[in-house]
C-alpha cells in the first residue's frame, strides 16, 4: 500500500512546476511533464521532465539558470537527482546526474557527475529530469507497474518564493 494517492503529484513537484509555469511562461503547453502511467518515478509522482534541449543555445541558457537554481535551492526543495546532458561542441554528449539528497544516489553531491548508464543518459538528451526518488522505498512490483512511496522530501513545500525570482530570465 502506497503512502500517497495514486498518479499524483508529490506536494514538492507540484510546487515545482507551478512555479516553472509562473517563472518561465514559455514552457507552457507539453514542456512540463510531471504523471505518467509507465510504472515509474512520474507514476510515483515523484518527478518532473523539463523540455529543453541542450544543443540550442536559447534552450541550454534556460536549462542551465533552472539547474544552479535547483543547487542554490536544494536544502528547501529537497530534490535526490537531476538527470541532462550538455553537448561538447554541439556534438558528443556529457550524460550527467547531480545528486542532490537521500536518495541512494552516488557521486559528488550538489556537482554534475557522469551518469555512466548510457541509456539513460541517451534518454535524457532534450529534458531536465528532476526527481525526489527514494530508492529504498520502491514498492514491490504487481504484475508489470511498480512505483515508490514518497520520502519526506517529497513533501517539502514553501520554497516557490525564494525559486520563482531565481528562474526568470
Amino acid at each position: 500500500m502506497a503512502n500517497h494517492p495514486a498518479k499524483t503529484e508529490s506536494p514538492a513537484v507540484a510546487e515545482f512546476a507551478r512555479a516553472l509555469r509562473i517563472a518561465i511562461p514559455a514552457l507552457g503547453g507539453n514542456s512540463i511533464g510531471t504523471l505518467r502511467d509507465d510504472g515509474s518515478r512520474h507514476t510515483a509522482g515523484l518527478a518532473i521532465d523539463i523540455m529543453l534541449d541542450s544543443k540550442k543555445a536559447s534552450e541550454k541558457a534556460i536549462a542551465d539558470n533552472i539547474i544552479d537554481a535547483l543547487i542554490n535551492l536544494q536544502s528547501q526543495m529537497g530534490w535526490h537527482d537531476i538527470l541532462y546532458t550538455d553537448w561538447i561542441d554541439n556534438r558528443t554528449p556529457f550524460h550527467f546526474h547531480i545528486p542532490g539528497g537521500g536518495g541512494g544516489y552516488s557521486g559528488k553531491r550538489l556537482e554534475k557527475n557522469v551518469n555512466k548508464d548510457a541509456a539513460l543518459g541517451r534518454a535524457h538528451e532534450n529534458h531536465i529530469h528532476v526527481d525526489w526518488v527514494d530508492f529504498s522505498l520502491r514498492i514491490t512490483p504487481h504484475e508489470t507497474v511498480f512505483v515508490y512511496d514518497w520520502p519526506p522530501d517529497a513533501l517539502k513545500v514553501g520554497f516557490d518564493s525564494a525559486l520563482i525570482p531565481l528562474l526568470k530570465p
